[in-house]
């Protein structure tokens, strides 16, 4: 899932880009099914784009919101 890939990270696993990315695919389409919104972020967005639509996914979920603080601290692109 999406928010063990961000979690892992926090928690100082390793983090590769383009790995992140293809999870992201794998898992995305689970939960957005008619936009996928953090991988067309990762593509064609800003650092700030990815950073919103991975709190938005925090957000819509109900996960805790201090993760955000997390996503918000770190470079993801």
């Amino acid at each position: 899932m999406i928010i063990d890939l961000i979690l892992d990270r926090k928690d100082g696993i390793a983090y590769n880009s383009r790995k992140f990315y293809y999870e992201i695919m794998d898992y995305e389409h689970i939960f957005f099914s008619d936009e996928y919104k953090i991988s067309k972020a990762l593509d064609y967005g800003s650092e700030t784009d990815v950073k919103s639509a991975l709190c938005n996914y925090i957000t819509e979920n109900q996960y805790n919101e201090d993760i955000c603080n997390y996503i918000n601290s770190v470079n993801w692109l």
